[in-house]
């Protein structure tokens, strides 16, 4: 792996959701005209997948492809998740532009994590609620040398009952190629 020579982070609000509507999506902690769309709140995004229902989500990168004239290599994607209930991550997956579909794990596969615990200060505690997060870092070896855009696709699957993704954003380093 190369030496990181950029980094970026997207909030969780930048998550795209490839399906929509009451098929797919139930209401989110009880609000109502959450049902079909999510939550997008200042701390996650949210969406609560209907029992029996995968869904995709897409994380579109921002991908220089040259820096200061070098030719840029894309050397990690991160994503801070957590799921609860029925959901599961069952699949990640990196688009480079547009056609080339790059699997990240295996199908059917969580993908390795790390806790990423948070305890707010206790005047705003109130306001919180409890999480759960947890970090993937994956690292490209060899390095995936740059033409196009990037994005990081999260396939989601609640296969027995209702289940809750919540998105705390996504990331990627780039490394000069050369």
């Amino acid at each position: 792996m190369g030496v990181i020579a950029n980094r970026i982070w997207l909030p969780a609000a930048a998550a795209v959701p490839q399906e929509r509507g009451t098929d797919y999506f139930a209401p989110v902690d009880g609000a109502d005209w959450s049902d079909g769309f999510g939550w997008h709140r200042g701390f996650f995004s949210s969406f609560r997948l209907r029992a029996g229902r995968e869904a995709w989500f897409h994380f579109p990168l921002p991908t220089s492809i040259l820096r200061d004239g070098r030719q840029q290599a894309l050397a990690e994607v991160s994503l801070m998740w957590e799921v609860t209930d029925g959901a599961r991550i069952h699949w990640l997956v990196l688009q480079h532009g547009g056609m080339d579909r790059i699997p990240l794990t295996e199908r059917e596969t969580e993908p390795d994590s790390v806790a990423v615990p948070f305890d707010p200060p206790e005047q705003w505690r109130q306001y919180y609620p409890s999480s759960a997060r947890r970090l993937t870092t994956i690292a490209f070896d060899p390095l995936l040398p740059l033409r196009f855009g990037v994005q990081l696709c999260v396939g989601v699957t609640a296969p027995e009952r209702d289940g809750t993704i919540r998105f705390y954003g996504a990331g990627a380093g780039f490394a000069d190629l050369d």
